[in-house]
């Protein structure tokens, strides 16, 4: 029997919850008349979140979830466009999908190890 790798799920359920907020966002844009906004490519993706990753501080006891925080927001502003960072409602939407990832026993097992891979030191 074959199983499903924690990581890969985690990856699907952020995808499944981008591609609902993208028809939503695009629908909205299309209304407005405005242009998508463009998205950052990969490595500036994980520029972004190495950066943010290295500005929690080592003793906050918080940091692990900080860390998984930081790389959700850069990863939904990453797929739904940087502007929606000035948006009110997007710390809602993070929390909204923060907490439907944290429902899943295996998907929470998989944020943590994403955190804990986060903040391991870099090689030399």
């Amino acid at each position: 029997m074959t199983t499903i790798d924690p990581g890969q799920r985690l990856a699907a359920a952020v995808h499944s919850e981008v591609a609902a907020l993208r028809e939503r966002t695009a629908a909205r844009t299309q209304s407005q008349g405005k242009p998508a906004a463009r998205r950052q490519g990969t490595e500036g993706l994980a520029s972004v979140v190495a950066q943010r990753v290295a500005g929690i501080a080592a003793d906050d006891p918080q940091r692990r979830q900080k860390a998984f925080r930081a790389f959700l927001e850069t990863a939904l502003l990453h797929e739904l466009g940087s502007t929606l960072i000035h948006d009110a409602a997007f710390p809602t939407l993070v929390d909204a999908v923060q907490s439907r990832l944290q429902a899943d026993a295996q998907l929470a097992r998989a944020a943590e190890e994403l955190a804990g891979y986060l903040l391991a030191p870099s090689p030399k």
